[in-house]
């Protein structure tokens, strides 16, 4: 066993790094890959749900800010598309990242969480503030939650693979038609 001392992002961390391997993430197999007792790990996190909130948390709040940096300066259509677009694409890359936060319901249980989801929630409102009127924003937000989950889970699992159109390509067209029919709604 490891006598060094760990931190709460190292055991963030090693676990994220489990879940995008596939493997089964316990208390157990997490303190086995760090090589330190399954017990030392409950001087971080009460239990195995706060540690996995608290990685959904970590995940959503980095991708946001991934997603911010890459679309700085972007707005109205082509900047929500393009929102979108990199949520999508970082969802695909790591789609048992992204499996594993979106099997998790949604709590405020966990500040981490909360914050994290605000994070998500005003990046949208941002971004579609210069596309839409106030009162289509909420609209939009789910519709682009939804296509981009959608899009997620069947790219990532392999449904959408058509010679005739790819996916990405799609996409794109599922979301402006949709984004359009909205704002001429």
């Amino acid at each position: 066993m490891r006598t060094a001392t760990i931190s709460k992002q190292e055991i963030i961390k090693t676990a994220i790094i489990m879940i995008e391997n596939g493997d089964k993430l316990t208390f157990s197999t997490i303190s086995r890959k760090m090589k330190i007792t399954s017990q030392s790990l409950y001087n971080y996190f009460k239990n195995q749900e706060e540690l996995e909130y608290v990685i959904v948390g970590t995940v959503v709040s980095l991708a946001c800010k991934m997603a911010f940096t890459k679309n700085f300066g972007k707005s109205g259509r082509e900047g929500v598309i393009s929102l979108s677009l990199t949520f999508r694409k970082m969802g695909v890359r790591h789609i048992n990242l992204a499996q594993f936060v979106i099997s998790h319901h949604r709590t405020n249980q966990y500040q981490i969480v909360t914050d994290a989801f605000n994070e998500l929630k005003s990046l949208l409102e941002r971004m579609l503030e210069n596309y839409l009127d106030n009162e289509k924003i909420i609209k939009a937000s789910r519709l682009i939650r939804n296509l981009v989950v959608g899009d997620i889970l069947n790219v990532g699992t392999g449904w959408f693979k058509s010679p005739e159109v790819t996916a990405e390509s799609s996409f794109i067209e599922m979301l402006d038609l949709s984004l359009t029919a909205l704002r001429n709604s």
